[in-house]
């Protein structure tokens, strides 16, 4: 992953595109606003297909489990923690 400024991207354009495409290179394009990534719809495609199916397993597992919820505090805050009691 390497970092760009807004100038360089935009000078530069053509030149990111053809390496993000080619080299499966991904981009940080920053200004003093904002920061934006720029990747290859390949690999935002598979970023986004391995999210699915992680929360898809994480679901499964939570609905097949014998749980409990026990509150526990975290940084600060109460938030539920889950326990598997099998």
């Amino acid at each position: 992953m390497r970092t760009v400024n807004y100038s360089h991207a935009r000078n530069n354009l053509k030149t990111l595109i053809e390496d993000v495409c080619d080299n499966d290179e991904t981009y940080i394009i920053t200004n003093k606003n904002a920061k934006t990534v720029m990747m290859s719809l390949e690999k935002y495609s598979r970023k986004q297909t391995q999210i699915k199916e992680d929360i898809k397993i994480s679901l499964e597992i939570l609905n097949t489990a014998n749980i409990a919820t026990k509150t526990k505090p975290f940084k600060g805050l109460n938030v539920p923690m889950i326990l598997n009691n099998k």
